[in-house]
């Protein structure tokens, strides 16, 4: 989890690009690039507040960009939460999986999988870039 160590903390804003303050978007852009050298465009959301909206724009350029579901997530991979609409990063660490992601109120954290029933998100989805698909 070395590698992500200075992201945690860092504050949510909203249109934020880093490298001071993120929003989620632009939060796991900035960890697919420096961590596991994926680009991945910047998703422009009229409204953030627009839960629709947003995943409908993650999800298009998702799958313009070569992002394939996946029943059973691996390091790396996107995750959409579907409540509220969100994305973050499944991250695989020595004492457990979870999501790396960066939330209104509370900047980058790193929500255990065991600990997800209790976060107040809903349901996952899980998309790997095409790029890891023989990993």
């Amino acid at each position: 989890m070395k590698e992500f160590e200075k992201y945690i903390g860092k504050p949510w804003r909203q249109w934020a690009d880093g490298p001071d303050a993120y929003d989620c978007a632009a939060f796991f852009r900035a960890v697919q690039r420096d961590v596991f050298g994926i680009e991945v465009s910047r998703v422009m959301v009229p409204d953030y507040d627009d839960a629709l909206g947003l995943v409908g724009l993650i999800e298009s350029q998702a799958e313009e960009q070569g992002w394939i579901p996946v029943k059973d997530p691996m390091h790396g991979d996107l995750v959409i939460v579907h409540r509220p609409r969100h994305v973050g990063v499944w991250i695989e660490t020595p004492t457990g999986p979870g999501v790396l992601h960066c939330v209104r109120g509370a900047g980058v954290v790193f929500t255990r999988n065991a600990a997800w029933q209790g976060s107040g998100f809903g349901r996952r989805q899980y998309l790997r870039h095409r790029s890891k698909m023989d990993e």
